[in-house]
């Protein structure tokens, strides 16, 4: 005798979650070698950008993306099985990303407190490239984002990288308008905190909460 419709649905449904939770660890996998692709392909071209434009900027982004290469690494260690090592693995790349933040940001105050020319403006454009980076990172993040923290916090990093990139266009503005060479390193200062401040405030939530700062949104 055939079973009900509704029940043949019900006993459908656990096996389909099964078969969707072991999938989940190879669509995360794909989703993050996706966006390590966009991400260093962007980078690469504001670093050959920036020898054209003569833009501290441009240089700080294209390394702030390379840093994201780091951090992605840590998105593809297997829930469960990471332990420790993702733990390890994490608090090492924070650190990287300070001494990353700390020389950009040396660099930045040599470049503001010496005389050098401004950036061609029209290449700052570039950093549109960086934004859509960040958005496209951020979409294929999105739904590995509602269950893991880690993939949460690189999800709010990327949209928050957008946001300096708008100030990055906005800058490009005045120094198309007014020539003001300054307004270059003030940009890549900008970056060189803001990696300081994202970098050090997870470094601060890991030494509060301990390992379970990975896993605790």
């Amino acid at each position: 005798m055939a079973l009900p419709r509704n029940v043949r649905f019900h006993e459908s449904t656990p096996r389909k979650e099964a078969a969707a939770e072991r999938l989940r660890p190879r669509v995360e996998a794909w989703r993050v070698l996706a966006a390590a692709g966009i991400t260093l392909l962007v980078a690469l071209i504001e670093l050959l950008g920036s020898r054209f434009a003569g833009s501290l900027f441009l240089v700080s982004d294209a390394i702030h993306l390379l840093a994201h290469l780091a951090i992605f690494t840590v998105l593809l260690i297997p829930r469960r099985r990471g332990g420790d090592r993702e733990d390890l693995l994490t608090c090492g790349i924070l650190v990287l990303i300070l001494f990353i933040g700390a020389a950009l940001g040396r660099e930045s105050m040599e470049g503001l407190l010496r005389a050098r020319p401004a950036p061609a403006p029209a290449l700052l454009l570039l950093s549109l490239a960086g934004l859509a980076a960040n958005l496209l990172t951020s979409f294929l993040f999105r739904d590995p984002a509602r269950v893991r923290w880690s993939f949460r916090a690189a999800l709010a990093h990327e949209l928050s990288d957008a946001a300096l990139t708008v100030i990055a266009l906005v800058g490009a503005g005045g120094i198309a308008l007014f020539h003001i060479s300054w307004i270059d390193p003030a940009l890549s200062l900008i970056v060189a905190i803001w990696l300081l401040a994202w970098a050090g405030r997870l470094l601060l939530r890991r030494a509060r909460l301990g390992a379970a700062a990975w896993e605790r949104g």
